[in-house]
């Protein structure tokens, strides 16, 4: 580069007149550019700087809008039930509300029109009523049987007789072929003072002879007080064709003998009959001479005199099943008298003798010969007692209370005492 004139110029010379300016010098080409100088080494990193104050939190954007639902998830399988939860207690009951006013009353209507009577009705020819009040064919029994005379086989009648009580002045005799009925025992009551010095149908208060017919659901009374006085009285029949069923009968007050019921070479059917004899000198519940009836659930009671049976066999061979024989209050008492070849089969009978002096469950005499099964015999003077060389007895399952007399002899299967010992095969207690 050129200096300026001016810089030679001695500074203490005087200045001359100012030279003219020379015209500028043309410009010198342009330098060529040096090589580019080789970079330096990195400089070593600086220590960081100090962390600035966090700025201000920025105000919250927009909620975006919302997305779409999901598709729905498969269910899940059902719980398990719980336990059910403990009844809770009853709450009290409400106060009762306070009844409402009764409703005024309708009007009565208008009365309607009657209606035409309608015709009577008519009883079958064959059954004929009794009733006490007037309401029947008749008023009595006696009356209804007198009515009847065309009864047989094939043409039977039925006397069926109203609730109430009938008093009868003599012996009612029942019909071939004619049935009577009553409305129940205790309901239908045929009542007689009907005994009589004679020992016969005459001192009975109904009577059956060699007919068929059936005798039912009644009660009937004697109350007479001649020598005899007989209930029900049945002579000649037989094979059951005479049937006393559903009947309570009684006798009370003969002078010698008073029996419920008097079957007299007769057997008869009887079945639920309940036959009291009492306050004669000598009582009979059921009396069968030379009978053979089947005799089902009857209670035989003799009471009140100086010789009371309960049922008395005389030469007679019943069947007796479920039966009751009692005699009790009087001097000589035996539940069941067995007399004069009688072999009457037993089962299931319960006879008893108590309140006397002597008191037999059950007395056989005389070549009598009893088959006994599944019993009670009872006799605070004898259970059994066998009376004379040629009478014995077949005991078998029976209860046997009080002392055996085994006269003839005794042959025991399964027999005891009250207190449940075992009797041996004599009926002896065994040691």
């Amino acid at each position: 580069m050129l200096l300026p004139i001016a810089a030679c110029v001695d500074e203490s010379a005087t200045d001359g007149a100012a030279g003219v300016d020379g015209a500028p010098g043309v410009d010198g080409a342009p330098g060529v550019d040096g090589a580019p100088g080789v970079d330096g080494a990195p400089g070593v990193d600086g220590a960081p700087g100090v962390d600035g104050v966090d700025g201000a939190s920025g105000v919250d954007g927009a909620s975006g809008a919302a997305g779409v639902d999901g598709a729905l998830g498969v269910d899940g399988a059902p719980g398990v039930d719980g336990v059910d939860g403990v009844d809770g207690a009853s709450g009290a009951a409400g106060v009762d509300g306070v009844d409402g006013v009764d409703g005024v009353d309708g009007v009565d209507g208008v009365p309607g029109v009657d209606g035409v009577d309608g015709v009577d009705a008519e009883s079958p020819d064959r059954v004929v009523w009794v009733a006490d009040d007037g309401t029947g064919d008749f008023l009595l029994l006696s009356q209804a049987l007198a009515s009847i005379g065309d009864a047989s086989a094939s043409n039977p009648y039925v006397v069926r007789i109203a609730p109430g009580e009938y008093t009868e002045t003599a012996t009612v005799a029942l019909k071939d072929h004619v049935d009577v009925e009553g409305s129940g025992q205790g309901v239908t009551t045929i009542t007689c003072e009907c005994a009589s010095a004679s020992f016969n149908a005459t001192s009975a208060t109904v009577s059956a002879g060699d007919i068929d017919a059936e005798l039912r659901h009644l009660t009937i009374n004697n109350t007479g007080s001649d020598v005899y006085s007989i209930g029900v009285i049945t002579e000649e029949v037989v094979d059951g064709s005479v049937s006393m069923m559903n009947v309570t009968t009684s006798a009370i007050g003969g002078t010698d003998y008073s029996m419920g019921v008097f079957n007299d070479s007769s057997s008869p059917s009887m079945r639920n009959v309940t036959a009291t004899a009492a306050d004669g000198n000598e009582n009979r519940g059921v009396y069968n001479f030379e009978s053979s009836p089947s005799m089902t659930d009857v209670t035989a009671t003799a009471t009140g005199g100086t010789d009371n049976r309960g049922v008395h066999n005389y030469s007679s061979s019943p069947s007796m099943t479920e039966v009751i024989a009692t005699a009790t209050g009087g001097t000589d008492n035996r539940g069941v008298y067995n007399y004069w070849l009688s072999s009457p089969l037993m089962m299931n009978v319960t006879a008893s003798a108590t309140g006397g002096t002597n008191n037999y469950g059950m007395m056989n005499n005389s070549s009598s010969l009893p088959s006994i099964r599944n019993s009670s015999i009872t006799g605070s003077t004898n259970s059994i007692i066998n009376v004379g060389a040629n009478v014995s007895a077949l005991v078998a399952d029976t209860m046997l209370d009080g002392l055996v007399e085994m006269g003839g002899g005794l042959t025991c299967v399964g027999a005891y005492d009250e207190q449940f010992w075992e009797l041996d095969n004599s009926c002896a207690d065994n040691p």
